[in-house]
C-alpha cells in the first residue's frame, strides 16, 4: 500500500514536470511578437523591392517601344519636311503640313512621355537605393532581437533538458508496472497521464464518479483509472494527505 501512494505521489510529480515540458516547448517553438513582426517587416519589405524593381522593368520595356515609335515618328517629320519642298499645288502643300503637324504631334508626345518614363525610373532607383542604404542600421537592430530570441531559446532547450533528466531519475523510482502504465497514459492522452479529481469529478474529461470510485482513489491504496478517459485519478492534495510517502518519495 506504501509502495502504491509513493507511486502516485511520484507520478504526480512526474505530470508536474511534463506539463511544465510542455509549456517550454510551446513558448521555443513560438516566436515572440517582435520577431514575428520582424519577419512579417522582411517580408513586406522584399515584396515592395519586388515589386518596384518589376515595375522598372515594365518601365524600361516601354521606353523602348516609345523611343522606336519616337524615332519612327521623326523619320516621318523629316520626310515630310523634306516633301514639302517638293508639292506644285494647294492641295498637296495641304496633305503635306498636315503629315508634317501629325508626325511633329507624334515625336513631342513620345519625347514627353519618354521623359516621364525616365524620370519614373530614376524614381525608383533613388528609393529602391536609399531602402538598401538604411538596410544596415536595420539588420543590425533585427540581429540584436534575433539574438536574444535565440538565447531565449537556448535558455528554454537548457530547461526542458533538466526537467526531462529529472523526469527520468522520478520514472526510475517508480515500481516497473507503474511506469510502464504512466508513460503509456502519457504517449496515448496527449501528454496527461494523470487527472486531478475535483468535486466528485475527473478534472480533465469531467466524468462524474461513483461513490465508491472516489473512495477508492481517496484511501489512495491502489492505482484507479477513470472509467471514461482511462487517466490515473489522485487527489488534489495527496502529498499533504500522505506526508510520510510524499517525504520517502
Amino acid at each position: 500500500m506504501e509502495n502504491v501512494r509513493r507511486d502516485l505521489i511520484l507520478m504526480v510529480r512526474l505530470q508536474k514536470i511534463y506539463d511544465r515540458i510542455a509549456e517550454l516547448l510551446v513558448d521555443q517553438r513560438t516566436p515572440p511578437t517582435e520577431i514575428r513582426e520582424l519577419h512579417e517587416e522582411n517580408v513586406r519589405r522584399k515584396q515592395e523591392l519586388e515589386a518596384m524593381e518589376e515595375q522598372i522593368e515594365q518601365l524600361r520595356a516601354e521606353e523602348e517601344e516609345v523611343r522606336a515609335k519616337e524615332v519612327e515618328s521623326q523619320a516621318e517629320l523629316e520626310h515630310f519636311q523634306k516633301q514639302k519642298a517638293t508639292v506644285t499645288n494647294e492641295r498637296e502643300f495641304t496633305a503635306v503640313i498636315n503629315e508634317i503637324d501629325f508626325a511633329t504631334k507624334s515625336v513631342e508626345e513620345a519625347v514627353a512621355r519618354r521623359k516621364e518614363i525616365e524620370e519614373a525610373v530614376a524614381q525608383l532607383e533613388r528609393e529602391i537605393e536609399q531602402r538598401r542604404q538604411s538596410r544596415p542600421e536595420e539588420e543590425a537592430s533585427h540581429r540584436k532581437v534575433v539574438k536574444q530570441w535565440e538565447d531565449r531559446k537556448h535558455e528554454l532547450t537548457e530547461s526542458i533538458h533538466a526537467l526531462a533528466h529529472e523526469a527520468r531519475a522520478i520514472e526510475d523510482r517508480l515500481q516497473p508496472a507503474s511506469r510502464s502504465r504512466f508513460l503509456r497514459l502519457l504517449k496515448s492522452r496527449q501528454g496527461k497521464a494523470v487527472s486531478v479529481v475535483v468535486d466528485g469529478s475527473c478534472s480533465l474529461c469531467h466524468f462524474e464518479l461513483r461513490p465508491h470510485v472516489q473512495q477508492r482513489v481517496y484511501r489512495a491504496e491502489e492505482i484507479i483509472t477513470c472509467e471514461h478517459c482511462r487517466r490515473i485519478l489522485v487527489l488534489p492534495n495527496i502529498e499533504e494527505l500522505f506526508p510520510d510517502e510524499a517525504a520517502s518519495g
